[in-house]
């Protein structure tokens, strides 16, 4: 039996025990409300609200910009599921657009012509996901949202600690950006998702509707009784537990080794596979942080896959594009190449393993098994 090197293992931090010892100890205040500020401080925007997971802070963005029926939002087609589902859920429109042949990403230039063909008062925002670690042209996005009228909402689940020119992802000028701590297609033992945004208004309805659209009644009287409350509209219960704060707590405090950590990783794996036939690597920037790690196989994606999972390595697939999928292909009537650069994507790419308690030799035996399947393969 080969050694088995999974996708993903979950990270633990050295700071989870403690806090949640300190949890189940009953002491001290809030962990909650200590995530929300060093969240907050570490990505340096106005405001940060912990959720449940991070599509509970993509819908509360949703419900932040009180999507109607019938509204639309822009996104790629290269995403998760629930970056169009939290836009069903309103009976609303999500719009998509082809990815980007190199990063995968959404086209901007082809976002542009979208916007410009569905002008209308129903046309409200773009939903933009950062792809594996990386970060659009974010100066080019917001141009293009301002001058069509358009919010806009970054989904960072998969850039996490990522700069976008030396600035964190989600204080370079989005309206909400979403981020979450189970990566997607990866299991975690913990979850949650946090929304920040300079915005006063939009946090305060979405920290308003984050608990049933509950706002409490201070008792004006000398003994300030605090079990009073009032429901003014009609909310989710989207509230992050106090185990779960803890874990991601010590998840942000561990976040910068981890980051350090992926990228070396990344390099290797660069150095390594340079120049191994049937495998094109991506490009190496600076602030890359390689949330994944996202190869192309030239022919035969899922043979190659599946050799390598016999010699132990598993891999992941980011992702399979929307408009292949039965919901969407059915309810909008998508045809296969409807969107060519995103179908010749999924034709090709797959994930390699990439985790900070991967050890040297762990990245070593994926090289050696990439190649070994690579001189093989047809």
């Amino acid at each position: 039996m080969p050694n088995i090197i999974p996708f993903y293992v979950p990270t633990v931090d050295r700071g989870a025990k403690r806090y949640i010892d300190e949890v189940l100890s009953l002491s001290g205040g809030s962990i909650i409300e200590r995530f929300e500020k060093k969240f907050q401080e570490y990505i340096g925007s106005k405001y940060a609200l912990a959720v449940n997971n991070g599509t509970s802070a993509l819908h509360l963005a949703m419900c932040a910009l009180d999507l109607k029926r019938g509204d639309k939002v822009v996104c790629s087609v290269n995403g998760f599921p629930n970056i169009p589902e939290v836009v069903r859920h309103f009976d609303a429109e999500p719009i998509f657009v082809d990815c980007e042949a190199q990063s995968y990403m959404i086209d901007l230039e082809k976002l542009d012509s979208v916007l410009a063909k569905n002008k209308s008062k129903k046309l409200r925002a773009v939903i933009v996901n950062h792809m594996a670690g990386q970060t659009t042209d974010l100066d080019r996005l917001y141009a293009i949202a301002k001058a069509h009228k358009v919010k806009v909402v970054e989904d960072a689940s998969d850039a996490m600690g990522a700069s976008y020119k030396k600035k964190k992802i989600g204080s370079t000028g989005a309206d909400i950006t979403t981020f979450s701590f189970s990566g997607h297609l990866s299991r975690e033992i913990g979850n949650g998702g946090v929304l920040v945004t300079d915005d006063d208004k939009l946090y305060s309805r979405a920290k308003l509707l984050r608990t049933h659209g509950i706002r409490e009644k201070m008792s004006s009287s000398y003994d300030q009784l605090d079990y009073f409350y009032d429901v003014i509209d009609i909310g989710w219960d989207y509230m992050l537990s106090e185990l779960n704060s803890a874990y991601c707590l010590a998840r942000l405090e561990g976040l910068d080794e981890i980051v350090a950590r992926h990228k070396k990783i990344a390099g290797i794996y660069s150095d390594r596979l340079s120049g191994i036939a049937h495998v094109k690597l991506p490009r190496i920037t600076e602030e890359h942080i390689f949330r994944h790690f996202i190869v192309e196989i030239d022919k035969n994606r899922d043979h190659f896959a599946r050799e390598l999972k016999k010699l132990g390595v598993h891999i992941g697939l980011h992702y399979i594009p929307l408009h292949l999928t039965e919901y969407y292909k059915k309810k909008y009537e998508f045809k296969v190449f409807d969107f060519p650069i995103a179908l010749k994507s999924y034709q090709k790419v797959m994930s390699l393993p990439i985790y900070s308690q991967m050890s040297d030799e762990d990245v070593s035996a994926v090289c050696e098994a990439v190649s070994k399947v690579a001189k093989a393969h047809i």
